[in-house]
């Protein structure tokens, strides 16, 4: 009963608008797969609080009844996406703002909707604790839901085809869209959307509390100043995945991939070298000092040093990051005033039914900088790029090059495998021109890099092979830079160091890397440090 309760009735709204989307001839079956996941889930949460023995049973049961009766008031009225961002932004709230969201409307919802079941819950449920019999009868009923959850999710990732569906590229075709499509329904629905989310804040604080704690934070140890001509500024991040710049027109490769960022006069583009061949290894060290990151061959680097942004917040910057990945642990070492990952940006109603592609992003930066029209203000995105499979990253008209790869990898031959990877760059350029195109009014300066490159049929490898044994093409990145007008009219200092930006890129001295990126950023928008805070070495503005 409270696996109907909770999994349907606290959910009707968010499912009766979900139908309603649906508008194609899978609707019903979608919303049956949704609907069977999610009672199987709450079903076996409450399976493991009953577990625990009678009383904590009780307590369990009762707190996931009040935190998804809370949840399911503001997705009923308010239209609200409960995910990682809105857990941590209930957990770190300043008591006073969590207030104001909390009104008559709310106390008779949890009185009606929350207080009558815990009343008859404690007053009628009786749990057995025969060990043998509970054991055995928990055994059995933990494999039923398992077993109906598998089959909910299969069920979910055959339609998910049509659906416009974003399966991970990393996983097998069909694994892929069930997990994907399921990844999406759990942040769609309580209780798993704040179970998910509570979960996501535990472990990350846990992974901030163990590997952060000791890091030197640059601002910190060193002196750094900005002119005025910051006051209303824009600084617009942007982490490519997967892109290399052996396949960037602009860089010299002979289809013309980037036609649209060809045209931008104020573009700056170089060849660079990533930190590392993955993502995650990547992240950690692209945007650090190269003092603070210690080589270990085949082991992962040990960083040592907070990213540049640290910086930027000690300067009085405003900081939001909008994903189409879920690097969370990434994004909480930021230390942002606000994101969103992607789970929760796919299942906004304002983006239901739209492709799950980089574009979304160009929307999440325009509202961003809506909310700061102040300026002052730096905007990280952290974007899908083309990552395998690359014919999922674009939308169809992008399809330039033919024929493409729509099979796995081992099913596509070079030609096909590069045609759809050229096809996700030619997208990239357009999603790059998009956001420049939004910031050309405006005082901005956006900075465009790739985690790491990619390997197409060259060593057998995409990425991910450890650094010291990895072929060039992995480690093969472009490194972007673009200012608008007003940006670099607003000062002589600005203009000069972006002119001596030009210089480095025609020189065939630069050796252009990610080490250049802390010092770069903080040197081209005309941040100086008087005692070594920045490295004249690696600023390409110097």
């Amino acid at each position: 009963m409270l696996s109907l309760y909770m999994g349907w009735l606290l959910n009707a709204v968010v499912f009766m608008r979900r139908y309603a989307e649906l508008s194609n001839t899978h609707a019903a079956i979608t919303l049956l797969a949704e609907l069977g996941l999610v009672f199987t889930f709450t079903a076996l949460l409450l399976s493991l609080a009953d577990l625990s023995g009678k009383w904590l049973a009780r307590v369990f049961v009762s707190l996931l009844l009040i935190i998804s009766v809370l949840a399911s008031y503001y997705m009923t009225f308010f239209n609200v996406v409960i995910g990682y961002g809105v857990v941590q932004a209930v957990l770190t709230t300043d008591v006073d703002l969590s207030k104001e969201a909390v009104g008559v409307g709310l106390l008779a919802w949890f009185v009606g909707l929350a207080l009558i079941p815990l009343a008859l819950w404690w007053r009628y449920v009786q749990v057995d604790r025969k060990p043998a019999r509970h054991w055995l009868g928990w055994i059995k009923k933990m494999g039923a839901q398992i077993a109906l959850m598998a089959v909910f999710a299969g069920g979910f990732g055959a339609i998910a085809q049509h659906l416009n569906a974003d399966p991970d590229p990393s996983l097998p075709a069909s694994i892929g869209q069930d997990i994907g499509q399921a990844t999406l329904a759990a942040h769609t629905y309580v209780p798993s959307n704040w179970v998910a989310g509570l979960g996501m804040s535990a472990s990350n604080a846990w992974d901030s509390w163990k590997n952060n704690k000791d890091l030197l934070d640059p601002a910190k140890r060193f002196q750094y100043a900005e002119s005025p001509a910051l006051d209303d500024v824009y600084v617009v991040v942007v982490i490519g995945e997967s892109a290399r710049s052996n396949n960037f027109g602009l860089l010299g490769y002979e289809r013309p991939t980037t036609p649209l960022l060809a045209q931008e006069k104020n573009l700056v583009a170089f060849k660079a070298t990533s930190c590392n061949t993955s993502t995650k290894l990547s992240l950690q060290c692209m945007f650090v000092r190269p003092q603070g990151v210690v080589e270990r061959g085949l082991q992962a680097p040990q960083v040592l040093e907070e990213p540049v942004f640290s910086v930027l917040d000690k300067l009085g910057f405003s900081t939001e990051l909008f994903a189409m990945q879920s690097e969370v642990w990434f994004y909480n070492s930021l230390k942002t005033d606000f994101y969103k990952i992607r789970e929760v940006i796919a299942a906004d109603p304002a983006h239901r039914g739209q492709p799950m592609v980089d574009a979304i992003l160009t929307s999440e930066m325009n509202a961003s900088i809506a909310k700061h029209p102040q300026g002052h203000h730096a905007i990280v995105l952290h974007t899908k790029g083309s990552h395998f499979s690359y014919t999922s990253r674009y939308p169809r008209e992008f399809a330039k090059y033919q024929p493409e790869c729509d099979g796995v990898d081992g099913a596509c031959s070079k030609a096909q495998l590069i045609n759809s990877y050229d096809n996700s760059i030619l997208y990239t350029d357009s999603f790059l021109h998009s956001l420049m195109h939004s910031l050309a009014n405006k005082k901005a300066i956006l900075i465009y890099t790739s985690d790491h490159g990619e390997s197409i049929d060259e060593n057998r490898h995409f990425h991910a092979t450890p650094k010291p044994l990895a072929p060039p093409e992995q480690l093969a990145v472009p490194l972007l830079f673009w200012a608008s007008d007003a940006f670099l009219n607003a000062s002589p200092a600005q203009k000069k160091a972006f002119e001596q930006l030009k210089i480095a890129a025609k020189s065939p001295q630069t050796a252009a890397s990610h080490h250049h990126l802390f010092d770069s950023m903080l040197g081209c928008l005309g941040i100086t440090s008087n005692n070594g805070g920045i490295n004249a070495k690696y600023n390409l503005c110097h």
